[in-house]
């Protein structure tokens, strides 16, 4: 990486959802912090003949599942996804973790495709605390890229 490029800090992004849609008077979700977002492939060994040594070549690619946690709005669009799921209907979509540079510019994005919601957790609710309310939305992903911006 050249010198002149610093390092992009991880607190200011954006989470894109196909078909989860706010706006000005209604906050869909805030979001606090998303985790999760990787890939890994297999390792299969394989042996030639009488030959010692052992080649490893790649296998079958697993997407790590994206968590998302938002603070409580009067949205309910994430819920009722996850809820469509637990009633049987396969509802798959694609979206986007943007991450931005101080000045709010995109720098690279993560997308993600065929996703669906597999957990929802709600928040914990404590009445002696003065925290914001947080839950959680775990999406199984289908297929990640990394994109970076202008590309």
């Amino acid at each position: 990486m050249p010198a002149n490029q610093p390092f992009i800090g991880n607190f200011n992004f954006l989470v894109e959802i196909e078909g989860i849609t706010g706006d000005a008077a209604m906050v869909v979700g805030g979001f606090s912090e998303v985790s999760g977002i990787g890939s890994q492939t297999e390792i299969i060994e394989y042996r030639t003949g009488n030959s010692r040594s052992v080649l490893q070549i790649p296998g079958k690619t697993r997407y790590s599942n994206i968590v998302l946690k938002k603070g409580v709005t009067s949205s309910n669009e994430l819920f009722l996804w996850r809820q469509a799921i637990e009633k049987g209907n396969l509802d798959r979509r694609s979206g986007s973790i943007i991450l931005l540079d101080p000045d709010m510019n995109e720098k690279t994005r993560w997308n993600f495709y065929e996703a669906w919601p597999c957990r929802y957790e709600a928040p914990v609710l404590n009445s002696a605390g003065d925290a914001i309310s947080i839950e959680a939305l775990e999406l199984c992903v289908g297929r990640l890229e990394r994109v970076e911006a202008g590309a």
